[in-house]
């Protein structure tokens, strides 16, 4: 038995079922309800913000791409092409593009218009009746941009998922 890889495979999985499911989560279910409730939405969005959300969800994405990579690498030799065109290879490559670019879409879209919506919300309190009306169509939508990406970022994490299930039967 390789303990490595056994780690490997455990914080890859792990990770992975956390971070999938808590953007699914988020996008199917958590983020639609913050938009019914309005401007009292802010108050669940910074209340997740105090609690870590918008840390912890980066650092489980980055530890199940990691894990995920270095897996990659020691099944497929170094990366040898004639396991990355099997169609294994193919199936865990693409599933990792799926999860890398629901990353990189997840960091540079999602998370600045979820924290700036929640910055603009928590500044709301000070501003004078006009500034709060305009700040709050500006809030509004960066968690409509932040929900789209969010969304996008769940279906490409469910094609990942998808595609690592079926991998090793192909």
């Amino acid at each position: 038995m390789n303990l490595l890889l056994v780690a490997l495979r455990l914080v890859h999985v792990v990770l992975g079922v956390l971070w999938v499911g808590t953007v699914v989560f988020t996008a199917a279910y958590l983020t639609p309800a913050i938009q019914d409730t309005g401007p009292d939405g802010a108050k669940v969005m910074a209340a997740l913000q105090r609690r870590g959300i918008m840390t912890v969800l980066p650092i489980l994405a980055f530890g199940t791409l990691l894990s995920g990579i270095w897996l990659y690498w020691r099944g497929s030799a170094g990366f040898q092409g004639g396991y990355l065109t099997s169609p294994v290879g193919l199936a865990f490559g693409l599933g990792g593009v799926a999860s890398l670019l629901a990353y990189a879409l997840g960091i540079t879209v999602m998370r600045p218009a979820m924290l700036r919506a929640v910055a603009l919300a928590q500044a709301a309190g000070a501003a004078t009746a006009e500034e709060r009306e305009r700040r709050a169509g500006e809030i509004q939508r960066l968690r409509a941009r932040g929900a789209a990406a969010g969304r996008w970022v769940a279906m490409l994490l469910v094609a990942s998922v998808a595609a690592m299930a079926v991998a090793r039967y192909l």
